[in-house]
């Protein structure tokens, strides 16, 4: 398959990973948000960490991944943290791309180990049918908003001249 995938990373300190509910594609790019929620300062900032994303309902296929590595990172980052997010983009994605993606996230370095899996997105992936009725809604409205401001102009026209 010809899907890509690329990573927007910023650093994190976390136990708990989320992403949206659902996220629609009409031109087979999708971008997933992995928002992560920092618990508690038991945990160092990562120096090392794997970003991955998993297909289906389970999560048992993966389809890319990032070895990320924060050290350079740390040192310009603000150490006040809010909750921090990694954007996924997939592109290269069809109709039978449709499916559940979770963002899985593995920090290596420093101790101790953690693997930490998102809730999961619904990435919706319309076809070219669905997307073109979609567009040919919006044509026809703003085809009839047109006619509706010319055949305004053109009884303005009439009334002064």
């Amino acid at each position: 398959k010809n899907q890509k995938c690329s990573h927007n990373f910023i650093i994190f300190l976390s136990t708990k990973v989320t992403q949206p509910y659902r996220v629609v594609s009409t031109n087979g790019v999708a971008q997933i948000q992995c928002v992560i929620h920092p618990q508690s300062l038991k945990y160092p900032y990562p120096e090392e960490a794997r970003v991955s994303v998993l297909k289906g309902l389970h999560g048992h296929q993966e389809l890319c991944f990032s070895i990320l590595n924060f050290t350079d990172q740390r040192e310009t980052q603000n150490s006040a943290r809010g909750n921090e997010a990694s954007y996924v983009t997939l592109s290269g994605l069809n109709v039978t791309d449709t499916d559940m993606y979770h963002c899985e996230i593995w920090i290596f370095y420093p101790p101790p180990y953690l693997e930490l899996v998102g809730n999961g997105t619904l990435i919706h992936v319309l076809g070219e049918a669905t997307a073109l009725a979609r567009l040919s809604t919006e044509l026809k409205f703003l085809v009839r908003t047109l006619l509706l401001y010319f055949v305004f102009i053109m009884n303005l026209i009439s009334i002064y001249f």
